[in-house]
């Protein structure tokens, strides 16, 4: 950790650990020395430093030439500054740190003939291990501390980056199988499904062709349930394309989409709402106008809710049973603002110039009109329940919304209610 932060600090171009020796300097001059100091000792000392500065752009010319100022300094200066020594053995340090080992060899090799050339002035043949010594110190530590640091680094980087490469693939094996799952259920829809619903179809189409003496009223129901078989084995080809591919839901030119374009959505309600009056039940729609400029994704969500609602009143309530639809754009109060401007956009106030709309959807019944066999008879599942309201609430939660289930504030009946916030729109101004 120490040494990570001192190669942070110190090995930024332009950090600010690059102009302490410009403190340090005069400092130790000043304080320290204990020889008398000479415009000669400030001028090294300053010069150091400032070549100090350009250590993070030029790290090899700048130990080059913190070692010639020591030679300069030893024949100018009354004594070698100990600055100019120090950071001569920095410079080698960063340029360890910075550099190929190869480079760093080159300014190991300028410190050290600069350091014996200043050192063997003063000592004998017998000084000869103190020269190694002092070399060993102000040399090969600055080189191996810059190394390790270096090989330090580039591990942890290794290290990340191998973590980088196994978080890609744990992505991608849990992509393969979700993948895996969504063509198996692919199949599983089209091979079972697919083949239950396409053989109603078949059926009822049989039925009004070869049963004669057929009522207009059972005619009108075999119809129905053709047309209802026909629209679903359309829907499960569209969503067998999409599980298989994806990419299909976002390409307007492959396998169509799920999705209910915003102009499409209050015909589509609409259509719903007949064919469920078609099954026996009265219902009374009550579409906002506005319902078109919702996006596409909770004009969805719309049509999902008002089809869970019906399906249910006729599971359990039955035919005849009468039945409130209403899809509601709720709007605030409008706030006077000065001028009309863009969605979005600040008006002045710090309030963006939108109105925030609110989307309900009601699925309200006023109880069984019949006995319970005028009800569907579904066969019930294993689980002892099913999966639709289960799923509604999980679509509109996607919104910030909320959905509820419960008896009706009113009578015996029953009531589905979803809400959600709306895409925002431009606030008309008074």
């Amino acid at each position: 950790m120490l040494l990570t932060w001192v190669g942070r600090a110190v090995g930024e171009r332009f950090g600010p650990a690059r102009f302490v020796p410009l403190l340090i300097g005069p400092g130790y001059l000043l304080f320290m020395q204990r020889t008398p100091v000479t415009p000669a000792d400030w001028a090294v000392t300053l010069a150091a430093a400032g070549l100090f500065l350009a250590g993070g752009r030029w790290p090899l010319a700048v130990t080059v030439a913190e070692s010639a100022l020591i030679v300069a300094a030893h024949g100018t200066a009354a004594s070698t500054p100990v600055v100019a020594k120090v950071l001569a053995s920095v410079a080698l340090f960063e340029l360890a740190v910075r550099r190929p080992y190869r480079t760093a060899l080159l300014g190991m090799l300028a410190v050290t003939v600069a350091y014996v050339v200043v050192l063997d002035q003063h000592e004998t043949v017998g000084g000869v291990l103190a020269v190694g010594y002092r070399v060993l110190c102000v040399v090969g530590a600055p080189l191996l501390l810059g190394a390790y640091l270096r090989a330090s680094r580039d591990a942890l980087a290794q290290a990340r980056a191998r973590a980088r490469e196994a978080e890609e693939r744990r992505e991608l094996a849990a992509e393969g199988a979700r993948l895996a799952e969504r063509t198996e259920l692919a199949r599983e829809l089209h091979d079972l499904v697919a083949h239950h619903v396409a053989s109603m179809a078949l059926r009822a189409g049989v039925a009004h062709e070869v049963l004669p003496g057929l009522t207009p009223p059972v005619r009108e129901v075999l119809d129905d349930i053709h047309s209802a078989a026909t629209a679903t084995l359309a829907d499960l080809r569209r969503m067998v394309a999409v599980l298989r591919d994806p990419a299909a839901l976002q390409d307007a030119g492959r396998a169509g989409s799920l999705l209910v374009a915003p102009a499409e959505l209050p015909a589509a309600v609409t259509a719903v709402v007949e064919r469920s009056a078609q099954a026996g039940l009265r219902v009374e729609p009550r579409i906002d106008p506005g319902l078109d400029t919702l996006d596409a994704v909770r004009g969805l969500a719309v049509l999902r809710v008002v089809q869970e609602g019906l399906t249910n009143v006729a599971k359990h309530a039955g035919a005849g049973t009468r039945t409130l639809v209403a899809v509601t754009l709720a709007h605030p109060a409008p706030a006077p603002v000065s001028a009309p401007t863009a969605c979005g956009a600040d008006t002045g106030t710090g309030r963006p110039d939108c109105t925030d709309r609110t989307v309900r959807v009601e699925v309200t019944d006023e109880g069984p009109a019949g006995p319970p066999a005028a009800r569907l008879a579904l066969p019930a599942t294993s689980t002892g329940g099913g999966y639709g309201l289960v799923g509604l609430r999980e679509r509109v939660a996607l919104f910030g919304g909320t959905l509820s289930a419960g008896p009706a504030p009113r009578g015996p009946g029953w009531r589905l209610r979803a809400e959600f916030p709306a895409p925002r729109v431009p606030r008309e101004t008074p």
